[in-house]
């Protein structure tokens, strides 16, 4: 079971959702001049399922997630276009990469 990292941030109408993928947690990515550190003060402390977190998007107006795997199962469920992703370099692993994006509803 896939498992994810999420916060959901309220601010009068709006609903933000923070997530990434476990894996992902405390990296520092840079990439074509984009320097990013995923960290547990915006993508939070909570651990989700799958469902949580797609039950849980539904119901924002925007988000911003990044990893591989949270991206593959938002493209799946065409939640946004792989054209939309952000792929940066893995800090460890120079052939894989790691997306990120944002969508806004």
């Amino acid at each position: 079971m896939t498992i994810f990292f999420m916060k959901i941030i309220e601010q009068n109408n709006e609903r933000l959702i923070a997530a990434c993928d476990r894996e992902v947690m405390e990296m520092e990515l840079d990439s074509h001049g984009v320097k990013l550190k995923v960290s547990s003060n915006f993508y939070g402390k909570e651990l989700v399922t799958e469902k949580e977190f797609l039950d849980s998007i539904k119901r924002c107006t925007s988000a911003n997630v990044i990893g591989v795997k949270i991206i593959k199962l938002l493209v799946e469920n065409r939640m946004i276009h792989e054209d939309a992703v952000l792929w940066l370099k893995h800090p460890e692993k120079t052939k894989e990469k790691i997306g990120h994006a944002i969508l806004i509803t």
